[in-house]
């Protein structure tokens, strides 16, 4: 079988620079092109493949005006993103939602395998390894991080974490993502149109930093210790208001000690305190986008809080505003 790079590119022109979003790989690629094809699409990674001589993978992109995104199909591969790869000319972050199959991901410490229905975030500019073991499909968004620049405390947090796909704004996202693709890889988008598209795109990107579905089950975890983590979870979102949550009291109302829940806890992306004061700050963040509340003061107390100078500097900490700045949302996704 011969294998050939469809490398056309469309209009080109600089005044149409954001329409030149038709530059696809139809064809299948062989190992040989795949390493130039990779680098092209996303950035400078170190690729080794399972099986080199009997390795088949394909790759569709568009670019928009910044943005990129790209549908992958690929066999067995291993990636590697090293120190002498990394450059800051071209830091960004991947989104990569898992179709078929699923892929290992470590960066920083953080572990996970992302499975169908789920998506994490990739980070440019850190050294990481990405692979999987069977043949997968992927859909990937490429966002430079200066677009991000106002967010970047939320992209740090959520970082090589599960975020599902199966509801809210994550599934919205998945959706458009999928459908740009289409778009921008069957019409011939103006600059004008392209940049709608963009920041279409951008906004639930935004939207999901700022209210991810995670779950403490959704980790690479036994069912047995995603039964004890939901039930922690659960005790969690029902004694929110209490601002002594501890291990201690934890431990004593779901019958685990203490030594097993810092266990449970330890392969996961954030310790126990850390959770149970971001899911405080996100459940107060729904209560101040519904408009509801006669002050912040008050959702502070809601949410467990009982300093509010502390609860407002680690809430503008944590979304990039204050509590009272806190934009109205009658579009209450989740």
């Amino acid at each position: 079988m011969q294998y050939d790079m469809d490398s056309n590119e469309t209009i080109s022109g600089h005044a149409e620079r954001a329409s030149t979003m038709q530059q696809q790989v139809k064809s299948l690629l062989s190992a040989d092109g795949w390493q130039g094809t990779i680098n092209d699409t996303y950035f400078d990674l170190q690729v080794q493949f399972q099986k080199p001589n009997q390795f088949v993978g394909q790759i569709q992109k568009a670019n928009l005006d910044q943005m990129g995104i790209s549908s992958y199909l690929a066999d067995p591969v291993h990636y590697h993103r090293n120190g002498k790869d990394l450059s800051q000319n071209d830091d960004s972050i991947l989104l990569t939602f898992p179709l078929k199959g699923s892929v290992s991901f470590q960066q920083q410490k953080r572990e996970l395998i992302c499975h169908p229905g789920q998506f994490f975030i990739e980070l440019s500019h850190q050294p990481y390894k990405f692979f999987h073991t069977q043949k997968v499909e992927l859909q990937v968004l490429k966002v430079p991080i200066g677009k991000l620049a106002a967010h970047q405390r939320l992209i740090e947090q959520y970082f090589a974490q599960p975020i599902t796909t199966e509801k809210g704004s994550g599934r919205l996202l998945n959706h458009q993502i999928n459908q740009a693709l289409q778009l921008a890889t069957s019409l011939q988008l103006s600059g004008v149109e392209s940049q709608l598209l963009e920041q279409q795109l951008l906004d639930l990107v935004i939207h999901t930093l700022h209210r991810p579905t995670l779950s403490l089950a959704d980790s690479d975890v036994s069912t047995i210790k995603a039964a004890h983590l939901q039930r922690i979870e659960g005790f969690i979102y029902q004694n929110l208001a209490n601002p002594d949550i501890s291990l201690k009291l934890v431990s004593q109302a779901c019958h685990i000690s203490e030594r097993y829940i810092h266990l449970l806890f330890q392969n996961l992306p954030y310790t126990f305190a850390e959770w149970v004061k971001v899911n405080r700050l996100t459940v107060a963040n729904k209560i101040l986008m519904k408009g509801n509340h006669s002050s912040v003061a008050e959702v502070g107390y809601q949410v467990g809080f009982t300093d509010q100078s502390y609860f407002s500097r680690i809430y503008k900490r944590h979304f990039g505003f204050s509590p009272k700045d806190t934009p109205s949302n009658h579009s209450n996704f989740l």
